[in-house]
């Protein structure tokens, strides 16, 4: 508001006052969600303490501050990838515009060369950009960590996976309740990007493209880290079935034996207790086979439907708004 009385070409319109407001919020929350992140990621990993067998999980905390230095070029790599699409459309755009008498870049200090507020504001506008495009590579990269730690927990032999926990999820609802956090909260973010580089000169620009694609990442990493997760779960129902299928083929050979060797009548008491047994074991394994296929509850997909919808409604308003 400040500036929309110093620099007379910034318009105080609807598309400007949208722009303005979606970035400001994006900021702050970009930093609520990282600060979330780096303050519960070594809480939630914590209360997976109890599923390692002895001390196997000081070798594994060893092990996710390892694969952090292996990954330290990954994070420099994405904030690369994020940053520099936008900055070369922007290069592009200035150089058509210079060199072949193209679109005038939404410069305010070309509207208004001697206006030095006009030049700050175009500065103001580069940093905060900039700054959110920094922001949100960091939160890449805070979701492509979180799915390599994850995986370690998969590749590490030192857990083992409690199908009755309370938490109805082996013990690792924090790990799922996690990713459903920043998961969902990453495609609110997009949306918001998405909000703040809305134009009306045309239905998609590049940075709307790229935002797309960064939303289509932010979905393979959740997807991704979601089934490191369901083939844990899925490990520790394979570990009591092969129990389960271990005691009934023993309790089935012992009651074979007995029929085979014509002592049903002198071990009708034993036949009656492998029968009960039998029939007990079989009851279990068909209550394993439902328990596996409820792994993620409703729940989950809901938010992750919602989430995902805000930046494609977002889209399609645009779509319509420009239409109009």
């Amino acid at each position: 508001m400040f500036f929309t009385t110093k620099v007379i070409s910034l318009p105080l319109d609807f598309h400007t006052l949208l722009e303005a407001s979606s970035l400001s919020i994006l900021i702050g929350y970009q930093i609520v969600l990282i600060n979330y992140f780096h303050a519960n990621l070594k809480s939630t990993f914590d209360k997976l303490k109890s599923l390692f067998i002895q001390n196997r999980f000081t070798s594994f905390s060893k092990s996710v501050g390892e694969i952090k230095l292996e990954k330290s070029r990954v994070f420099y790599l994405i904030i690369f990838l994020t940053i520099i699409p936008f900055l070369m459309v922007e290069i592009i755009r200035f150089w058509r515009w210079r060199t072949f008498s193209g679109q005038m870049p939404l410069y305010f200090s070309l509207f208004e060369p001697a206006n030095y507020w006009a030049i700050a504001l175009d500065v103001i506008n580069h940093v905060i950009g900039y700054l959110m495009l920094f922001l949100l590579a960091i939160i890449i990269w805070n979701i492509f960590f979180f799915m390599h730690m994850v995986n370690a927990l998969d590749n590490n032999t030192g857990i083992k996976i409690d199908i009755f926990h309370i938490d109805e999820m082996g013990g690792l609802r924090p790990l799922r309740n996690l990713i459903l956090i920043i998961g969902s909260n990453y495609f609110i973010i997009i949306t918001l990007a998405m909000i703040s580089y809305i134009s009306p000169r045309a239905i998609f620009s590049y940075e709307t493209v790229f935002l797309v694609i960064l939303l289509l990442i932010g979905i393979f990493l959740f997807i991704m880290t979601s089934k490191i997760i369901i083939q844990l779960l899925n490990k520790g129902f394979e570990c009591e079935l092969y129990k389960i299928n271990e005691e009934y083929r023993a309790n089935y050979n012992k009651l074979m034996n007995i029929i085979s060797n014509g002592n049903q009548e002198s071990n009708k008491e034993e036949l009656e207790k492998l029968l009960l047994i039998l029939d007990i074991l079989e009851n279990e394994r068909q209550k394993l086979r439902q328990m596996r296929h409820k792994r993620f509850d409703f729940s989950t997909i809901i938010t992750f439907i919602g989430s995902f919808l805000f930046p494609t409604v977002t889209l399609i308003v645009k779509i319509r708004g420009f239409m109009l």
